[in-house]
C-alpha cells in the first residue's frame, strides 16, 4: 500500500506535464483582467478595449533630423509599410485615399455628400458653385479643382475629401508633402493594423516589421522612430509580463532554496521540500488550462507566490520532527494543525475563484490547486519517499534566540488589539479616498509612454480612445438613421470646441433612407441641363465642358444604395464596419470623438438623448464603475470566505477561544497592512483585496502553529523555528514580486510580504500559552 500514493502521484504528475506541455496556451491579453461584462455598456466597453476601431491604430512619428530628411523618410516608410501587407491603411499626408477609395467616392459622391438637396442643383445653386470653383482654381488646391471641375462643378468630391479631416482647427501641418507636428520637429504617420489588437503574437510581428522598415528607409542614423497605440502597448505589456514571470520565479526559487538549505542543512531535504512546490505548480497550471483554455502570463508569474506557500507544508513537517521520531509519527502529531492550515488557505483561494474577473479566477484556481496538491503531497507522498532515519540539524542557539524573542513579544500581547483599533479608525476615516478605480493602472506601461501616446494622438487628431457615443437601432439601417439625426448636434459641439471632430459609419455609408432622399433631389437630365445653361450665362466656363457632370448625375440617380460591406478591403472599410456593430439583438452605431476638451458639456449632451437610448461610452468612467462593482462583489465574497474559514477553524479546533486566538493576529495584520499602504499613498485595488486574502491564509498558518499544543519546550522551539522559516520563504517569494514592473504582481507581492511579516509578529504577541485542542 505504501507504493499506491507514489503511483498516484507519478501518474497525476505525468498527466499534468502532458497538459502543460502539449495542450496549454499561454497569453498576456490584459483584457483577461477585465470582468465578464454584465450590462450592454460594459460588454461594449470590453469589446472596444479588445478590438475596437481605435484599438488597431498605430501612431508613428519620426524625429531628430532636418525637415527634408524627415519628409523623405516618412514617404519611404509609408510605402514600405503599405507594401508589407500588415496594414489596412497608412496615413502620412502624402496620399489621403487609395485609388479604390477615390474611385468609389467619385462614383457615389452625390449619395454621400451632405450638401445635396434640390436647392443645390437649382440655377442659383449651380451659379454659386461655379463662382466658388473660380476662386478655388486660383488657390493652392487649384490643380485638383481643375481636374475634378468637368465632372463635379458643384464640388461634392472636394467636400468629401475635406470631411475626413473632421474639422480640426489645430491639427498637424503639411510640409514637403507629408504631415508634420505643429512645431515642425516630427513627421507623423497613422496606421491601422489588419490583425486584431488582442492577437499579441501577430502584433509583435507587425511591430518588428515597422522597426525593420524604418531601419531600411531612414535618411540618416540620427533619425529616431516613435511608436505608440493600444497594440504597441499590448506587445510591450506581454514582453514585460513574460520577462517578469520568468525572472522573478527564478529569483524566488533561488532565494527559497537558499533559506531552506540553511534551515535543513541537507540538499536531500531541500529536494524533497521542493517536490510539493513543483507538483503544486504543475497541478495549478493544468487546472487553469483545463478550466479556462489558456494560462495568463500573470498567472505564470504568480507561480512565485505558490513557492512561498506550498513550501511551508514540508517545512513544517521536517523542522518539527522530534528526536528518534519517524515522519509518520510527526504527521500523526501535527496533521490536524497542518490540515487546518491547508484548508483555510484553500477556502481563502476559493474567494478568488468565484470572481467574475477571468484573470483573478485563474489566480485563485492556480493557488487553490497548487496548495491542495502540496498539502496532499506532504501528507501521503513525502513520508513514503523520504529516508527512514534523518534529522534536521537543529541550531540550538538560533532556536533559543527565537524563543527569547517570542517570550519578549508575548509581553506586548495587547499591541495587535491596539493596532487593529487604530487601523480600523484610519481606514474608516479615509474610505472615500482609499480605493483605486483606474483600470489603466493595471498596465505595466510607464507613464512616459502614456504621455507620448497622448501627445501623438493630439497631434494626429486620432480618435480619442476615451469616449464613444453609442447610438442603438433595431437593425443596421435603423442605427445608421439614428446616428445621422445627431450630425447637426455633433457639428454644434465641434463649433463650440467641445470636441475637435468626430467619425461615424454614416459618413461613408449613409442609411438607405438618406441616400434615397439625395437621389430624389437630383434633377432629371432635362431640368439639370436647363439649370446649368442658365447658370453659365454669366460664367466664363463653356457649356460643353460639363458633359461628364450631366452624365454622372444621371448615373447617380440609378445607383443602388452604397452598403457598409461595399467598403470591405479598403481603409475606409474599418470606419464603415468597425463603427457599426451588432450588440445582442440590436445594432449600435458608434461615434468616435477626437480631442474632447469639455467633458461636462459632452456628458450633458448625451444625457439629453438618454430617452432615445443613446449613451456615452466613457471608457475610463465605465471601467472605473466596473472595477468598483466587482471590487464590492469581491468584498462580499471575501466575507463569505472568512465565514467559511471560521467554520473550518471552529470544526477543527472545537474551541471558541482557540479560534479567536488564531484569528485576531491575522485580522490585525490585514488591517494594519491596508492602513500602512494607504498612509504611503498607495490606493487599494481589487488586487490588494486578493493579496489580503492570501495574507489571511498565510497568517492563519502562523497562528495555528504558534498556538498548537506542545508536550515540552523543545517541541515548542521546533514549532517556532518552523514558523519563522516558513515566514522567511513566504516573505522572500512574495517580496520579489514587489519589484515587478507589472502593477498586478507588484501589488500582490508587496502587500503579502508586508502582511506576512505583521502576521508573524502579531501571532507571536498574541500566542495562547494554554494548550489548544486538536
Amino acid at each position: 500500500m505504501k507504493r499506491l500514493p507514489i503511483a498516484i502521484w507519478l501518474g497525476a504528475l505525468a498527466f499534468c506535464v502532458w497538459i502543460v506541455a502539449a495542450q496549454t496556451r499561454f497569453n498576456t491579453d490584459m483584457a483577461a483582467f477585465l470582468p465578464r461584462a454584465a450590462t450592454p455598456a460594459q460588454q461594449l466597453l470590453v469589446n472596444q478595449l479588445r478590438d475596437g476601431v481605435t484599438s488597431r491604430l498605430v501612431l508613428l512619428a519620426v524625429e531628430g533630423g532636418r525637415a527634408e530628411d524627415l519628409a523623405a523618410t516618412s514617404k519611404k516608410l509609408a510605402q514600405a509599410l503599405q507594401a508589407s501587407g500588415h496594414f489596412n491603411y497608412i496615413r502620412n499626408g502624402a496620399q489621403t485615399l487609395t485609388p479604390e477609395e477615390r474611385a468609389r467616392l467619385l462614383q457615389y459622391r452625390y449619395l454621400l455628400s451632405p450638401r445635396v438637396d434640390a436647392a443645390h442643383f437649382s440655377v442659383d445653386g449651380i451659379r454659386q458653385a461655379l463662382n466658388d470653383s473660380l476662386q478655388l482654381l486660383a488657390s493652392p488646391a487649384g490643380a485638383m479643382a481643375k481636374q475634378l471641375l468637368p465632372a463635379d462643378p458643384t464640388g461634392e468630391m472636394l467636400t468629401l475629401l475635406e470631411s475626413w479631416g473632421g474639422g480640426e482647427r489645430d491639427g498637424p501641418t503639411m510640409q514637403n508633402g507629408v504631415l508634420f507636428s505643429r512645431d515642425g520637429k516630427r513627421t507623423l504617420l497613422l496606421a491601422e493594423t489588419k490583425v486584431p489588437a488582442f492577437d499579441i503574437d501577430a502584433q509583435q510581428i507587425v511591430g518588428d516589421a515597422i522597426r525593420r522598415a524604418f531601419a531600411e528607409t531612414r535618411a540618416g542614423p540620427e533619425l529616431k522612430l516613435l511608436m505608440s497605440g493600444p497594440s504597441i502597448f499590448a506587445v510591450e505589456s506581454r514582453n514585460r509580463i513574460h520577462h517578469d514571470a520568468v525572472r522573478l520565479s527564478l529569483i524566488a526559487t533561488a532565494l527559497v532554496a537558499v533559506i531552506l538549505l540553511v534551515a535543513y542543512r541537507s540538499p536531500l531535504l531541500l529536494l524533497l521540500g521542493m517536490l510539493p512546490v513543483v507538483s503544486g505548480a504543475l497541478a495549478g497550471l493544468a487546472a487553469v488550462s483545463l478550466t479556462f483554455g489558456s494560462v495568463h502570463g500573470i498567472t505564470l508569474g504568480f507561480g512565485a507566490t505558490l513557492i512561498g506557500e506550498a513550501v511551508d507544508y514540508p517545512t513544517y513537517l521536517f523542522t518539527q520532527r522530534g528526536f528518534n521520531e519517524t515522519l509518520q509519527q510527526t504527521l500523526q502529531r501535527i496533521w490536524p494543525t497542518l490540515r487546518l492550515a491547508v484548508l483555510t488557505t484553500v477556502f481563502g483561494c476559493l474567494t478568488m475563484v468565484l470572481s467574475r474577473f477571468t484573470g483573478l479566477s485563474q489566480l485563485g484556481m492556480f493557488s487553490l490547486s497548487g496548495v491542495l496538491v502540496a498539502g496532499l503531497m506532504t501528507r501521503y507522498v513525502i513520508p513514503v519517499i523520504a529516508p527512514g532515519r534523518f534529522a534536521v540539524k537543529e541550531s540550538t542557539a538560533m532556536q533559543n534566540l527565537l524563543a527569547r524573542s517570542a517570550d519578549a513579544a508575548a509581553r506586548l500581547k495587547w499591541v495587535p488589539v491596539a493596532v487593529l483599533a487604530a487601523a480600523s479608525v484610519y481606514l474608516g476615516a479615509h474610505q472615500e479616498t482609499l480605493w483605486e478605480n483606474d483600470l489603466a493602472n493595471l498596465s505595466p506601461i510607464p507613464e512616459q509612454a502614456k504621455a507620448l501616446d497622448r501627445e501623438l494622438r493630439n497631434e494626429l487628431g486620432a480618435p480619442d480612445v476615451g469616449y464613444l457615443i453609442a447610438v442603438p437601432g433595431a437593425d443596421q439601417q435603423a442605427a445608421l438613421e439614428h446616428s445621422e439625426q445627431l450630425v447637426p448636434k455633433l457639428d454644434a459641439l465641434v463649433r463650440q470646441g467641445v470636441t475637435a471632430g468626430y467619425d461615424l459609419a454614416a459618413r461613408v455609408a449613409p442609411s438607405r433612407k438618406t441616400q434615397a432622399a439625395r437621389q430624389a433631389a437630383l434633377p432629371g437630365p432635362g431640368a439639370l441641363w436647363e439649370n446649368l445653361h442658365a447658370a453659365l450665362v454669366t460664367s466664363p466656363f463653356k457649356e460643353e465642358v460639363f458633359e461628364p457632370f450631366l452624365r454622372d448625375v444621371e448615373k447617380s440617380r440609378r445607383l443602388r444604395p452604397l452598403q457598409p460591406a461595399d467598403w470591405r478591403g479598403t481603409p475606409l472599410g474599418s470606419l464603415a464596419q468597425g463603427m457599426l456593430i451588432r450588440q445582442g439583438t440590436e445594432w449600435v452605431a458608434l461615434i468616435s470623438l477626437r480631442n474632447v476638451t469639455d467633458e461636462t458639456s459632452l456628458k450633458a449632451f448625451v444625457t439629453s438623448l438618454q430617452a432615445e437610448g443613446v449613451f456615452l461610452l466613457d471608457l475610463k468612467g465605465e471601467s472605473s464603475r466596473m472595477i468598483t462593482e466587482y471590487r464590492n462583489q469581491s468584498l462580499r465574497y471575501s466575507v463569505l470566505g472568512v465565514a467559511a474559514i471560521i467554520a473550518v477553524l471552529g470544526f477543527g479546533l472545537r474551541n471558541f477561544r482557540a479560534v479567536f486566538a488564531v484569528l485576531l493576529p491575522v485580522i490585525a495584520a490585514i488591517a494594519a497592512t491596508a492602513a500602512m499602504l494607504a498612509t504611503l499613498g498607495v490606493k487599494l485595488s481589487l488586487f490588494h483585496i486578493v493579496s489580503l486574502l492570501l495574507v489571511l491564509g498565510i497568517g492563519l498558518n502562523y497562528g495555528l502553529f504558534f498556538n498548537r499544543s506542545a508536550v515540552d519546550q523543545a517541541e515548542r522551539r521546533r514549532a517556532l523555528f518552523s514558523v519563522v522559516v516558513c515566514a522567511a520563504t513566504t516573505v522572500s517569494a512574495f517580496g520579489i514580486l514587489a519589484f515587478s514592473a507589472t502593477p498586478v504582481l507588484q501589488a500582490i507581492g508587496g502587500t503579502v510580504a508586508l502582511g506576512a511579516v505583521l502576521s508573524l509578529l502579531f501571532a507571536a504577541m498574541w500566542t495562547n500559552r494554554r494548550p489548544m485542542q486538536e
